[in-house]
């Protein structure tokens, strides 16, 4: 089971703690930290990338709205805006906040809120876990090849492309790479080298042109 990290902005301390003596005892929620006005909240939210913040309106230097708008080009949590003023509920519609809790609230008000937080935080993880297993399990069906060779040459040692190979010859235990006017000498096997090259690749690079 993964841990939802929650922070908790409000001015109001006893606000603060009735929050989080509600979230007190639940395994999936971890309060990482609580902040008392809108500057605070800006950099906590950048410091601690919650998974969910429960975020006052009204607060000292800069309300809940401007905190969002000052993180509208960061990646944000869900929001659950709590606060006295039912004012200002169709604008938390409009920032897309998960709900709106009307103060005072009772707990079980409160845990509708948190529990509909987290099934929507637990869908989010699934579709991420589901896009990442979908990548894995695509990049384990492409085959591996080189793409670069190390070159030790005059006391130097580079890579080098295998794009910028036109063809290669073989020179008993050694492959002689032609690139333009330069050639380099590898110890390998051509059979061995024309395995780990892309077969769309390999034919064109082991016959040299005529």
């Amino acid at each position: 089971m993964s841990v939802i990290r929650t922070l908790i902005v409000d001015d109001e301390p006893l606000a603060r703690r009735k929050i989080r003596e509600f979230l007190k005892g639940d395994p999936e929620i971890n309060v990482v930290g609580e902040c008392g006005n809108g500057l605070e909240a800006v950099a906590a939210l950048r410091a601690c990338g919650p998974d969910l913040v429960f975020l006052d309106v009204q607060m000292p230097d800069m309300d809940g709205f401007a905190v969002l708008d000052a993180l509208r080009r960061e990646r944000l949590p869900f929001v659950i805006f709590v606060t006295a003023y039912d004012k200002y509920a169709v604008r938390a519609f409009e920032v897309r906040a998960l709900d709106y809790l009307l103060k005072p609230f009772h707990r079980e008000r409160f845990g509708r809120a948190t529990e509909r937080a987290k099934t929507q935080i637990r869908a989010q993880a699934g579709e991420l876990t589901s896009q990442i297993r979908e990548l894995l399990e695509e990049l384990r069906g492409q085959p591996k090849y080189l793409d670069r060779v190390i070159i030790k040459s005059g006391g130097a040692v580079f890579f080098l492309k295998t794009e910028e190979i036109d063809w290669i010859s073989a020179e008993e235990n050694y492959v002689r790479l032609h690139c333009g006017k330069a050639s380099y000498l590898l110890r390998e096997r051509i059979n061995n080298l024309e395995q780990q090259l892309d077969p769309r690749d390999s034919a064109a690079f082991t016959n040299r042109p005529s």
